[in-house]
């Protein structure tokens, strides 16, 4: 008999995105076939903290209402913690579900690198573009791909002189307008600018959160999302659409209030659904992506398609749209999991082979 696959699943961390990547996990968890894998949970604080896989299940027993679990523990840093290495030595490959900061935004993938642990996903270069939305949408630019009218602001240049930024934000992009943190994700710090009056309370709300801003023209579009799923040869779902009551597709429609809905697959003419599908593979392409990734897209009422970002840890709940898109194309959640794990062992082999990976003992 063929033994289990040790499968580390590493979720939580610093991010505003925590709660979220605490139920993902969970569902994760139940999720992947058990004639196939042998899970092993390691939890990460808010204060970045690692947790022994036995501690991680303690805190995922506790009765907490979804999207309010948290993983709390005072407990020393990972480099202290010889019992958490050890474990982390042990398993076979690592799906990270951490989301932002130290999490998909390459440093966790790169420590993976250099302890030779396999893990899904983006490597390190494509998940630091993938938490860069200015950045991203330079290279988009570069591959021919078209996107929204934008500016990239640091946060000197607004204190230096606010009132010449604004000058220039209605110059060039007028109102209204979409604030957001370069780096971030599930829409947190992402502000609707009606007004001159509305500006100085969005920067300062995507200014805490990063130390560059992206400010977009906002334009009447649908929102339509296409996943990605490969390596050297990248495939994709059918495309969906989301529909939200709200003024945008903020964290409470994501997460709290339902107030939008997933539609997949979208209603499209099959010329637009398969254009949306070529610039997926080619937003993909454009950062070196490989496993999965899911691009997101504005498509204009003449129906032509304006990359918003790519997003290398999509949410990844049976609900989440990203699994959904894939349940549509005949993959379903648990298929799909093991699917992400053997792109992850496939391109850890290849790698390997190059000289390009850590060799820890679990692997040698």
């Amino acid at each position: 008999m063929t033994a289990k696959l040790r499968l580390g699943v590493v979720f939580g961390g610093q991010s505003v995105e925590h709660e979220v990547s605490v139920v993902s996990a969970m569902e994760l968890l139940q999720a992947a076939d058990p004639a196939r894998f042998e899970t092993v949970p390691f939890g990460v604080t808010r204060e970045g903290r690692w947790l022994t896989p036995a501690e991680t299940r303690t805190q995922l027993d506790r009765p907490d209402a979804p999207f309010q679990k948290r993983i709390e523990a005072d407990v020393p840093p990972l480099l202290d913690r010889g019992d958490v290495l050890g474990a982390l030595r042990q398993v076979d490959a690592v799906f990270p579900l951490v989301h932002g900061v130290n999490g998909e935004d390459g440093r966790l993938q790169g420590m993976l690198e250099m302890f030779g642990i396999p893990y899904a996903g983006c490597g390190v270069a494509a998940s630091a573009i993938g938490m860069d939305k200015a950045l991203q949408k330079e290279l988009f630019v570069r591959a021919g791909l078209s996107v929204a009218r934008g500016i990239t602001l640091l946060e000197r240049e607004w204190d230096a002189d606010s009132d010449a930024v604004t000058r220039n934000i209605e110059a060039t992009l007028g109102y209204p307008a979409f604030v957001k943190p370069s780096n971030g994700g599930s829409s947190v710090g992402v502000s609707r600018v009606r007004s001159r009056e509305d500006l100085g309370r969005a920067m300062r709300a995507a200014f805490g959160l990063d130390r560059k801003v992206l400010v977009e023209t906002a334009i009447n579009v649908r929102e339509v999302e296409c996943g990605v799923l490969g390596n050297e040869t990248p495939e994709t779902s059918p495309i969906g659409e989301i529909v939200t009551s709200g003024e945008f597709y903020d964290y409470s429609a994501k997460y709290l209030d339902h107030s939008a809905s997933l539609v997949a697959p979208a209603e499209l003419p099959d010329g637009v659904a398969a254009q949306l599908r070529r610039d997926a593979i080619r937003a993909f392409e454009a950062i070196d992506g490989c496993g999965f990734a899911r691009v997101d897209f504005f498509l204009t009422p003449e129906g032509k398609p304006l990359i918003n970002e790519i997003n290398t840890l999509p949410g990844f709940r049976p609900v989440s749209m990203f699994p959904l898109l894939w349940a549509k194309a005949g993959i379903a959640y648990r298929e799909l999991i093991s699917r992400i794990v053997d792109l992850a062992l496939e391109r850890f082999a290849r790698e390997r082979k190059r000289g390009r990976m850590g060799k820890g003992q679990a692997h040698a």
